[in-house]
């Protein structure tokens, strides 16, 4: 799994004891973290760095499109994941929803930790300031809720596609550190849906992968 090269300068702030970068979490007296500030923002760029490249059986195609690189107090940077089934009819468990969608749960948490994906409509509403972080403090560890997704209708042409916002990781410090953030996913495809002929079988599992760069944003 190669990483490609990171940007990894965070600019003067990072210098200066005592300067606070936006995004990063105050410390009270007894030790406690209180929730991130964010007062003025530094625009950022995000940019597509890479994706996987879907093999061509079993007759899917994989496609990342950036609607918005900008990342401003205004509005996130946004892109959109696309699956097209180029296939026959089948099931898959993957659909453009609030639970199942490509990157949801932990899946939607960069590697490195540092950005977190939120499909847009069901992004969080506390908002820290001007900057796209939860206003919470951060925690060692994060739970996800734990359900399965079943199989759903993919019929020949058809494709799902699932627009993402691009937020800040509350849980690091800094605000949209400027390096590169790998996204992991995993689509299982049946060839008929549950119960169908009295049979199940086995799903064929496409491993899909996609990278974004994030840079300190010039104009």
């Amino acid at each position: 799994m190669r990483r490609r090269a990171v940007l990894t300068s965070l600019g003067a702030c990072a210098t200066l004891a005592g300067c606070q970068e936006p995004g990063s979490a105050d410390r009270t007296a007894d030790g406690t973290e209180t929730p991130p500030t964010c007062g003025d923002p530094k625009p950022r760029r995000v940019e597509l760095a890479g994706a996987a490249t879907v093999p061509d059986e079993p007759r899917v195609s994989a496609t990342v499109t950036v609607e918005r690189e900008r990342s401003t107090a205004e509005a996130p940077a946004r892109f959109t994941a696309s699956l097209r089934n180029d296939g026959p009819d089948r099931a898959v468990d993957v659909t453009d929803d609030n639970r199942c969608h490509f990157l949801n749960r932990e899946k939607g948490r960069s590697d490195p930790n540092g950005l977190w994906l939120y499909r847009a409509g069901d992004a969080p509403t506390d908002r820290a300031g001007e900057c796209w972080t939860r206003d919470r403090p951060p925690r060692d560890s994060v739970g996800f809720d734990g359900y399965g997704c079943g199989r759903s209708p993919f019929e020949s042409g058809g494709t799902i596609a699932t627009t993402y916002e691009v937020w800040d990781d509350y849980t690091v410090d800094g605000y949209l550190r400027p390096d590169t953030y790998r996204f992991d996913a995993s689509v299982a495809l049946w060839t008929e849906p549950a119960g169908e002929g009295g049979t199940d079988s086995e799903p064929a599992v496409v491993d899909w992968w996609v990278e974004l760069s994030v840079s300190a944003d010039a104009e």
